[in-house]
């Protein structure tokens, strides 16, 4: 076939792409003498070749809506270009080269090349490891298979790596090129030995034969290649091919029309150009492939009167040119500055929050006109994710074209707690959050499981966390069943069918997880973990018998999609087995989330959705009224040069292959064409993480051609998006909060209270109310460590085993006879070894210093009660209370001794004075009234307490020389009867707070009170 000269078009920035092209294809404007508006059968004999599926589904839509009865033979549409895309419809223009690898069998085998390598480096050597576990081999592998890639496509032979002299670079470049030599004759061999080719190299090979026939003449109807820039090599030529057919052309997204010439010939000049610029792909691709100047383009339609591209070119015209700016005026006049400039609004957010809201409330704005649409463009994916999120607070959903990472999908994220779980033996937070995913059934129905969820959460994993395992948590549930809980416990409302529906859980638990925690120890091959894996994945979502759901349980829509995804990933790490090291299941655990990470599960399209995210290739195809780009700051618009891992700078240069900056372009290209829309929003946060951020390049260049006063303007306009995001948030006027003091009535008020739970009625009333009123009982934390609380609990345990075992005196070798009752109580601590080991060293200094003490104190004792309930009825009877003495001793000479062991702070003689403090004054006047069971009612002679402190035992009085023990008790119990009485009084309220011991205290129900709502400091605490 012979060639004619290229025909090259244009569609401005400012236009819709696919609709002037489905236009200009209709009227006959892109191809001489061919015209389907008056015929339509005719439109089924073109080839249009555009960048993705989707940009081909949304141009039949186009087409679709221009046929008079709504019904249309489509051309012959083509995605190519796409990496993510496979070309199979050039499949059948030639014998197909061989099949791709699978990207999966690529990523192990070379993860399994890059451990090999690692495994062989010595750190005596001086060399570093440069990969530290699977996560790592796996981000490395994935860099290598993209210089694979990126080789081939530039058609760089691996050979050159020879013109690389080591010792010329540093150390780790020396190392990394090392490396790159053993990589080249691993892989190759590899393809080789499964006949197969890499991806890329299979794409460009189709491509390519693509690009022989059309030359060959191998086609005979028009040939369209539209909205593609030609940034791959293979993409280049095929459109090169393309615009020299007699019936084919190109058209270009975007070209720069209006930048002087001089300008534009250094977009390529000899001295390597400017890469960065956005038109330098465009610019390249006329030079090196169509061999054509601009003034032969032909713009398919006019730009918008706003005129925005001409700023555009000047705003990002290339650097050795920008001192044109100085006559800016002569070229472009203050009136078309503010006319390009009337519809843009530019946000400063404080944060990414901010930002994220404010671009929710535009994008909401644009619904409440008739047909008004908008969409979001932005490379920042956790943008992209907050604004979706902010627009479910007015029920509008956003159609998500770049869809989400598998990983982060609802069967992702379940495939990953599996392994989780099981990698951390079921500890209790990832056990939680396993057994709760709406994808865990275990054979149950979902009401069953999550009564029975409720109850094992409680049982045994809030608190310490119970031994690691399956066995483990069957044990823990178990021993559960033979606790003794204290009636205030929350635990101890479970009966017996709620305690076997949770050992029945926990058994469904094990046996789901069965095959993974089987290989829980050592290493195992990568197919055998897959499988195990799998197997879990299967128990654990098996429904219950006869359920009428979906076979796949996950719903519709996207789960579904995801599910599908998951399975051929998982299908596909079976298959590729075979290539992988052999690794631990913390290892598995750790490569999962790379290995779904790569693969997006993307919503169906929605054509006729009215607000969109676009990623930036399909931002240059798809119109819509509003568009907002977001996320301007350097290092996110336009991406951070990131550093080949493989490839220093220098190293790439000497190669021949593109400077990194080639990406800067690309996304520069991407601004200018997001700029082309007729409502445009300019976003960026001031902060990100806490940090200032720098505006990106874009934008400063654009701010500087605006001038202050202008760009001032937009900065005001788009303060009202801010301000609109401000209103959302804003919470209405409400009078400031008081003190709480609840007054329930008096037949719902305690009528009994322990002797510690006094001292809280004096200093936080509020804390009673919410207790035996309320009945409030705070829960432990999830997989808490145990605390002082226990450590108190055991040595309180042993010593008082001790005492009662040896009430009238000392046994020999009682030093061994309190540590072998100290390793009984301490024995439930042995599931935290750390925290035991500790403790019980402690405990073990205590036994010399406690005995010590026995010694001095027994000689005056007739004997010693410890760990003995009491109780004393006070107000006629209305009112009882209860209590547990540490120790009471009766005195050889008459009385009674009332000591209190405490591991934390001990409360001074005036705390106990004033009331503040009264347990041991209770516990003195409880003894007086006989209230301790066998013990004789006598008055106390004294009150103590014990500190038993890590350095040292210290005893101390609880009474002030000028008063007794007896005294203290007689008052305490006045005092409490008046109390009590007070209490009675309905009009007697429940206050907040009332004395605390310590200014700032935040207590179990202080979130309940809201204090920290009606308190503006520690002095209204008080």
């Amino acid at each position: 076939m012979s060639r004619t000269a290229p025909r090259l078009f244009t569609i401005p920035a400012s236009a819709p792409f696919l609709d002037t092209l489905a236009d200009a294809l209709l009227d006959g404007r892109l191809i001489e003498g061919f015209a389907p508006r008056a015929d339509p059968l005719a439109l089924a004999s073109a080839t249009v070749f555009l960048p993705t599926r989707r940009a081909g589904r949304l141009f039949a839509e186009a087409l679709r809506k221009r046929a008079p009865s709504g019904v249309v033979l489509l051309p012959r549409i083509v995605p190519v270009g796409d990496v993510d895309e496979e070309a199979l419809a050039f499949a059948d223009s030639f014998v197909d080269p061989p099949e791709a690898v699978p990207a999966m069998t690529r990523r192990l085998a070379l993860a399994h090349l890059i451990g090999r390598w690692r495994s062989l480096l010595r750190d005596d050597d001086g060399l570093m490891a440069v990969a530290a576990g699977p996560g790592a081999e796996i981000a490395l592998a994935d860099a290598l298979a993209h210089l694979i890639d990126e080789m081939a496509a530039q058609q760089v032979p691996w050979d050159r790596l020879d013109v690389l002299v080591p010792g010329q670079h540093d150390l780790y470049w020396d190392m990394a090129l090392s490396f790159l030599k053993i990589a080249r004759e691993f892989w190759p061999a590899e393809l080789a030995q499964l006949g197969r080719v890499d991806a890329s190299v299979r794409r460009d090979n189709l491509i390519a034969a693509e690009a022989g026939r059309l030359a060959g003449g191998g086609h005979v109807g028009p040939v369209i290649a539209a909205g593609s820039t030609g940034s791959m090599p293979a993409t280049a030529r095929l459109l090169g091919t393309v615009a020299r057919l007699p019936r084919g052309c190109v058209v270009l997204p975007g070209l720069d029309q209006v930048l002087d010439e001089a300008s534009w010939s250094t977009l390529t000049g000899d001295d390597g150009g400017a890469p960065s610029h956005p038109q330098y792909g465009l610019a390249l691709l006329m030079q090196q492939q169509m061999g054509i100047s601009r003034d032969a383009v032909m713009a398919l339609a006019a730009p918008a009167a706003h005129g925005r591209e001409i700023l555009l070119s000047e705003a990002l015209r290339p650097v050795e040119s920008t001192d044109a700016w100085a006559s800016l005026g002569e070229r472009l006049a203050p009136e078309a500055i503010e006319r390009a400039l009337a519809d843009v609004s530019v946000i400063e957010a404080d944060d990414a929050r901010e930002e994220a809201l404010a671009i929710a409330a535009a994008l909401r704005e644009s619904l409440e006109r008739p047909e008004g649409n908008a969409a979001l463009i932005s490379p920042d994916r956790d943008l992209a994710r907050r604004v979706a999120a902010e627009l479910l607070r007015f029920g509008v959903r956003i159609d998500d074209t770049a869809g989400e990472p598998l990983s982060e999908s609802v069967p992702g994220r379940f495939a990953r707690l599996i392994v989780n779980v099981c990698d951390e033996a079921l500890a209790p937070v990832p056990l939680v959050a396993f057994m709760r995913h709406s994808l865990a059934r275990f054979g149950l129905d979902r009401k069953t499981l999550d009564a029975a969820a409720d109850v094992l959460e409680l049982m045994v994993l809030r608190g310490p966390r119970p031994a690691g395992g399956a066995q483990g948590l069957i044990a823990a549930v178990d021993a559960f069943g033979r606790k003794r809980l204290h009636h205030s416990d929350p635990r101890a409302a479970i009966d017996e069918t709620a305690r076997e529906r949770a050992a029945d859980l926990a058994a469904r638990i094990a046996d789901a997880l069965a095959p993974l925690l089987a290989l829980s120890k050592g290493e195992h091959p990568f197919a055998a973990l897959v499988e195990a894996h799998c197997e879990a994945i299967t128990r654990a979502w098996r429904p219950p018998e006869g359920d009428e759901e979906t076979e796949t349980g996950a719903g519709e829509g996207a789960d579904a999609i995801a599910l599908a995804e998951l399975a051929r990933a998982f299908e596909e790490m079976a298959e590729a087995a075979s290539e992988a090291s052999a690794m631990s299941l913390a290892h598995y655990a750790a490569a999962l989330p790379l290995l779904l990470a790569d693969r997006p599960v993307r919503p169906p399209m929605e054509p006729e959705a009215r607000l969109r995210i676009l990623g930036p290739l399909e931002a240059r195809l798809v119109s819509v009224d509003r568009v907002v780009l977001a996320g301007l700051v350097e290092d996110t618009w336009p991406a951070s040069v990131r550093t080949d891992p493989w490839l220093s700078r220098p190293m790439r240069a000497a190669l021949g292959l593109e400077a990194p900056e080639r990406r800067v372009g690309l996304s520069a290209h991407d601004f200018a064409q997001g700029c082309g829309a007729r409502e445009l929003i300019l976003s960026r946060p001031r902060k990100l993480g806490g940090a200032p951020t720098v505006p990106s390049r874009f934008l400063q260049r654009l701010a500087a051609v605006c001038g202050d006063e202008r760009w001032q303007a937009a900065l005001m306009r788009g303060d009202r998006f801010r301000r609109l995001a401000a209103l959302i948030d804003k919470d209405p006027p409400a009078p400031r909060l008081t003190r709480p003091a609840p007054a329930p009535r008096p037949e719902l008020r305690p009528r009994k209270l322990s002797v510690t739970e006094i001292e809280t009625w004096l200093r936080d009333p509020y804390t009673i109310y919410a207790r035996h009123v309320l009945k409030l009982r705070p829960l432990d934390l999830l997989d808490e460590e145990p605390g002082a609380a226990e450590r108190g609990t055991a040595i309180h345990d042993a010593l008082g085993a001790f005492a009662q075992a040896f009430p009238e005196g000392l046994p020999e070798s009682a030093e061994d006879r309190l540590l072998a009752l100290g390793r009984e109580a301490f024995a439930p601590l042995q599931a935290f070894p750390a925290e035991h080991a500790l403790w019980w060293a402690r405990f073990e200094r205590l036994v010399g210093r406690y005995i010590a003490w026995e010694r001095t104190r027994r000689p005056v004792l007739k004997r010693v009660h410890a760990e003995i309930s009491g109780a004393l009825v006070l107000a006629e009877g209305r009112f009882k209370l209860t209590g547990k003495a540490d120790r009471i001793e009766q005195l050889s000479s008459g009385g009674l001794a009332i000591v209190d062991f405490k591991t934390g702070a001990v409360p001074s003689p005036k705390q106990v004075k004033t009331g503040l403090s009264p347990q041991l004054p209770l516990e003195a006047a409880m003894a007086a009234a006989g209230g301790f069971g066998d013990i004789p009612a006598e008055e106390a002679a004294a009150l103590a307490y014990v500190h038993l402190g890590t350095r040292a035992l210290k005893e101390g009085s609880a009474v002030l020389k000028e008063h007794t023990a007896a005294e203290l008790a007689s008052e305490a119990r006045n005092q409490l009867e008046k109390l009590v009485l007070a209490f009675e009084d309905e009009a007697r309220g429940y206050v907040s707070l009332h004395s605390p011991m310590f200014r700032g205290r935040f207590g179990d129900y202080d979130h309940l009170a809201r204090v920290r709502e009606w308190s503006t400091g520690p002095e209204d605490e008080a």
